[in-house]
């Protein structure tokens, strides 16, 4: 009985209304701070369509503008070809070294957040707890989604490896894809129920997946090539792996690191209205009895 009662003591935590605390941060005032649970009453179906639909929408376009994180491709586009960078480097032992390298550790350097307090609690507080496990389980994901070299059929032909891997990373991929658009019904019912809005991805707590519209793919050593092809008398030393590559394109684009390991260049630091902006807000505890 006990147990019982604690764990529905949990579930109204989770699930109350937000009210902002008499001192805290300058952002916008959350909405549904009466103190009222907005789990219950008749408009629950009705608001599960509304947050279907809006997950919906939102999910293609995520994080919103253009070269918020990653650069946007152009219009026009064509993607470079092999004599532009050194597609000899994509082979089986090479992309074997680099995972056994385990890059992608670089990125779970959690940046602290700036618009909202750790320890928030009610719905607000159930979605970073799901992103936090979300994002230490597809950590691989997050560092692929912006290292993705191409993988062509003559390599595939070469090394039929090559191919099972390519097809392994399009899975955790799409496998990290659908389960960020489940964790959306969580903030977008945060949001209904006034703990946020949408600013909060801009926080740099939290990574993105590129769109279909940027342009992050990894083409290993082409920062050498491009770099000799402008000066013809500069004889840059190309990478001699995939491992001394991925530091060349690192150094030239952090936002393939998310920024983690160059934490002040991150484009939040240049948004003032995510400073403290959900700071304050605490669960609406409900009215005394009489």
């Amino acid at each position: 009985m006990a147990i019982s009662q604690f764990r529905s003591e949990a579930r109204r935590r989770d699930h109350a209304s937000p009210q902002r605390r008499s001192v805290g941060g300058s952002g916008g005032s959350p909405g549904g701070s009466d103190g009222s649970n907005s789990d219950t009453g008749s408009g629950d179906q009705g608001n599960q369509t509304l947050i279907a639909m809006t997950v919906n929408f939102l999910f293609p376009i995520l994080p919103f503008r253009p070269d918020w994180i990653f650069p946007h491709r152009p219009t026009i586009y064509t993607s470079p070809t092999a004599p532009a960078f050194c597609g000899h480097l994509i082979t089986e032992a090479n992309v074997k070294a680099l995972q056994a390298a385990e890059p992608w550790q670089v990125i779970r350097n959690t940046l602290p957040p700036i618009s909202f307090e750790a320890d928030v609690g009610g719905r607000l507080g159930v979605f970073l707890r799901q992103y936090r496990d979300f994002e230490a389980s597809e950590l691989i994901a997050y560092w692929e989604s912006t290292h993705k070299f191409p993988i062509t059929t003559s390599m595939i032909a070469q090394s039929p490896w090559l191919g099972s891997f390519a097809k392994q990373r399009n899975n955790r991929r799409s496998h990290a894809g659908n389960r960020w658009k489940r964790m959306l019904l969580t903030l977008i019912q945060a949001m209904i129920e006034g703990w946020c809005d949408l600013d909060l991805l801009l926080d740099p707590f939290f990574l993105h997946f590129p769109k279909r519209t940027d342009e992050v793919a990894w083409y290993p050593g082409i920062e050498a090539r491009r770099a000799n092809l402008a000066d013809p008398q500069l004889n840059r030393r190309e990478p001699a792996d995939l491992l001394e590559a991925l530091a060349e394109a690192d150094t030239a684009d952090p936002w393939r690191n998310h920024y983690r390991d160059h934490t002040a260049d991150h484009p939040a630091s240049h948004l003032p209205r995510l400073d403290r902006k959900f700071f304050g807000l605490h669960v609406a505890q409900p009215p005394a009895s009489s």
